[in-house]
């Protein structure tokens, strides 16, 4: 079960995903997600994941994939 804590660093990399230019990340997402913010894969992936459900509900810029 995914804790507060763990929801709210799934948000904030999701967030950080949307902000951050591709050409600025030149390693896997998932890999950065994972250092920056000490997530296990699971939530690297649930954070992507969110990502994607921001894209597609209008709420990221799509240029930043």
């Amino acid at each position: 079960m995914t804790g507060e804590r763990e929801l709210q660093l799934i948000e904030t990399a999701a967030q950080w995903l949307a902000a951050t230019p591709k050409d600025v990340r030149p390693r896997s997402a998932t890999v950065d997600i994972m250092e920056r913010f000490h997530l296990n894969p699971l939530l690297a992936c649930a954070a992507i994941r969110r990502y994607h459900q921001m894209l597609i509900a209008g709420g990221a810029n799509a240029d930043a994939t």
